[in-house]
């Protein structure tokens, strides 16, 4: 039996369009990142036009067969293997915050029918298995802060440190808009979907909201210029590298943002 696209996969995953449009100007670039020794482990295809956004992954934690595409008034992600795709918009996520809040409630009454001690024992389990599961992890707050001007690969550039709450994840060197051809549409595309994330976790249940209110647009919204490299830290260490490999204007097709001819619509509750 051919397997749905999860609601989890859906949550950390970003959008696809289902747009019929003609042709326009758009932006095409490919980010790369690696590890500490230099070698390539995910690549990233992303293409942006009149405030549509798609990533196409290469590696990494979806590979290459998801595609993600903002629409501005929702998200598709595309499933290549199954060919397959689901849609979220707020009227989605409404419906998955009122199973998450029945599963809760179900939940809430059995750990009430325990005895204290077999009580406090689940408790640990599902909290330590699902972490916020019980609502008292609260999002970590992020900042960005300026620290001087940098220089790669011939840009000029001003660095930030990200931080998410005391421990510092990124190092980014952004570079002036008009350095950078096509940044301005690309950026005007990332803040959208920065800003619309933002407002579909306004109304979600506090481990749903924090587990996708980290996107790609929160750190874009804070900095000045257009991100050419990142430093990615773990733990005070670092992690990898993320580099601007190549950025370019052109003519994008509409089907660029659209779930291929023949896939099928799934119901990510189907069978739930």
């Amino acid at each position: 039996m051919a397997r749905s696209i999860s609601v989890n996969k859906l949550i950390i995953a970003i959008g696809l369009l289902v747009l019929a449009t003609p042709l326009y100007a758009g932006v095409a670039l490919d980010m790369v990142r690696t590890d500490t020794s230099g070698e390539e482990i995910e690549r990233n295809e992303i293409f942006a036009q009149s405030g549509m956004l798609r990533i196409d992954s290469g590696g990494g934690p979806f590979s290459s067969d998801v595609s993600m595409i903002f629409l501005g008034d929702k998200f598709l992600v595309v499933d290549h293997d199954e060919k397959s795709y689901i849609i979220m918009d707020e009227a989605m996520l409404d419906a998955v915050s009122s199973k998450i809040s029945e599963a809760m409630q179900q939940m809430e009454a059995q750990l009430a029918s325990m005895p204290p001690e077999q009580r406090a024992m689940a408790e640990q389990m599902m909290q330590s298995q699902m972490p916020g599961l019980m609502g008292d992890q609260e999002s970590t707050p992020m900042r960005v802060e300026a620290i001087g001007p940098g220089e790669w690969r011939g840009r000029d550039c001003t660095r930030y440190a990200v931080f998410i709450g005391p421990e510092k994840s990124q190092d980014v060197c952004a570079a002036p808009l008009d350095q950078v051809d096509g940044a301005e549409d690309m950026m005007e595309a990332f803040h959208g979907m920065a800003k619309f994330v933002k407002k579909l976790t306004e109304s979600l249940p506090g481990p749903l909201a924090n587990s996708i209110s980290d996107n790609p647009g929160a750190v874009m919204e804070e900095i000045d210029g257009f991100p050419v490299h990142s430093v990615e830290y773990q733990y005070g260490q670092a992690t990898g590298e993320v580099s601007l490999q190549s950025i370019e204007e052109q003519e994008l097709e509409a089907s660029v943002f659209a779930a291929p001819d023949g896939y099928k619509l799934e119901d990510p509750f189907a069978g739930r």
